[in-house]
């Protein structure tokens, strides 16, 4: 499966109408597998890396709400985006959380306009605001430990996730601890293939490399290149 990678020129800024950005979703296989700093880190690689715009989508609680009922904007443009996009030095972020399921895939077209690359950080989603995202993306990254335990959560995610038709989209990112599951057996497992680690910096610079090519390969073939990540 072949990640859609749309992107402009590496120069491109946030606000550059010539930009077009896939969305990336990030999925926990569990509270345990740390996808939130997955997101984040991807997002830092992206940016400082290959000089994209990067803008990370942020359904994570943070104790308070952005807007009530009553004071969620009905547009979703221009004129309306400074009042839930955070500008950072490295990354935008999109306080995202208590956006009402259907005002999203406007969010996601109009970060698609802004940013070469939106990373939707999934990890404290509410279910129907995940969907959404999850629809709407481009390809969907389930994070994972290598423990039997975390492999048994990602296979019943990878599963939910089949029962939609977002398995064509979705692969799988590894946390290798000790004695546990190769990219092979996770696979097996799973049914979904793994393209590649996140178990240190150099795995996310990889990862990133990867993402930010202008023609990406195929979900797995980062896996295949990694012979440690497939044997042990």
């Amino acid at each position: 499966m072949e990640p859609t990678l749309r992107k402009s020129s590496s120069s491109a800024r946030p606000g550059a109408s010539e930009a077009l950005g896939p969305v990336y979703a990030i999925v926990p296989a569990h509270g345990e597998s740390n996808a939130d700093s997955v997101a984040k880190s991807l997002s830092r690689e992206l940016s400082e890396g290959y000089s994209l715009s990067v803008l990370l989508a942020d359904f994570c609680s943070h104790g308070f709400r952005l807007w009530n009922s009553s004071e969620s904007p009905q547009r979703f443009d221009g004129r309306t985006w400074g009042a839930f996009v955070t500008p950072g030095d490295v990354f935008d972020t999109l306080e995202a959380r208590e956006a009402h399921p259907r005002h999203i895939s406007r969010l996601l077209a109009q970060a698609r306009t802004r940013y070469n690359v939106t990373c939707a950080d999934l990890s404290e989603a509410k279910e129907c605001s995940a969907l959404e995202v999850l629809r709407n993306a481009d390809s969907i990254f389930l994070v994972a430990n290598s423990d039997p335990r975390s492999i048994d959560q990602a296979h019943y995610r990878a599963a939910w996730l089949r029962s939609m038709g977002l398995d064509d989209r979705t692969a799988l990112l590894l946390n290798r601890l000790g004695g546990g599951a190769n990219g092979a057996q996770a696979e097996d497992r799973t049914g979904l293939p793994v393209c590649g680690a996140v178990s240190t910096a150099r795995d996310l610079q990889r990862l990133a490399e990867w993402l930010a090519a202008p023609l990406p390969p195929a979900f797995n073939a980062l896996a295949l290149s990694q012979p440690a990540l497939r044997a042990g």
